[in-house]
């Protein structure tokens, strides 16, 4: 099963629910235990972060080998991830 940020950010927020009425002090190794699970939410957010950006580059080379079997079609200015590579907007399209 695949793991969600949204699933651990409710997580580590439940677990701080409990002491919303009587307050909390946290000893040194209770920081630590937190500081801990932030460095996994974050690991966890760049994991989702580089898998979605590698889905958007994926994608726009499908587009663009689309385009590019197409021969005379033109995609429209800003219509794919990359940007326009209209010839007017200083792209690179030869």
């Amino acid at each position: 099963m695949r793991e969600f940020l949204s699933d651990h950010l409710k997580a580590t927020r439940d677990a701080f629910k409990r002491h919303v009425h009587g307050g909390k002090t946290f000893s040194s190794e209770e920081i630590i235990g937190v500081l801990e699970r932030f460095d996994e939410l974050v690991a966890l957010a760049r994991s989702q972060e580089n898998e979605l950006s590698r889905h958007q580059w994926n994608e726009l080379a499908r587009r663009e080998a689309l385009i590019a079997q197409a021969g005379n079609v033109v995609s429209f200015p800003g219509s794919h991830l990359g940007g326009s590579r209209h010839p007017s907007d200083g792209g690179n399209a030869a």
